[in-house]
């Protein structure tokens, strides 16, 4: 008699293991079912992957400076930004940090017919001395 009433205890104990994992594959399939119907195109962010285009293998961002009596000190006046013609009329970001990346000054606007731009940094009177690094992103 105690062999009976062992096993419905056995197929309790399954049923409890099992129960999971049937709810986990469900999920992970009603998941992976909901990503699979999301869309990504060249000018878009989301889920999935897409080829997309650029029109520049590399952008190339320095920057200049000039002597300031306000601060007193020598501080960052434009950061020209070259790039190939095919980047004609897309937009840019020109981030002038310091240390531990911290943004000291930014800029923005649109790359002119060759590809290029030079974006004026004197109202920020960000001092040179501060830049750790500058960079830039193309976007369109």
């Amino acid at each position: 008699m105690s062999r009976h009433a062992a096993a419905p205890r056995a197929r309790r104990g399954r049923l409890r293991f099992l129960a999971p994992v049937v709810v986990g594959v469900v999920v992970f399939g009603a998941v992976t079912a909901f990503a699979a119907s999301l869309t990504v195109s060249s000018k878009s962010l989301g889920a999935g992957n897409a080829t997309v285009n650029t029109c520049n293998a590399t952008a190339a961002v320095t920057y200049n400076v000039g002597y300031s009596a306000t601060l007193p000190g020598y501080r960052v006046t434009t950061a020209p930004i070259t790039t190939a013609a095919a980047c004609t009329g897309l937009s840019y970001r020109v981030t002038l940090t310091g240390s531990g990346n911290t943004s000291l000054g930014e800029v923005t606007g649109t790359l002119d017919s060759s590809g290029a731009a030079s974006p004026d940094f004197s109202t920020s009177n960000v001092a040179a001395s501060g830049v750790a690094g500058v960079s830039v992103v193309i976007t369109g």
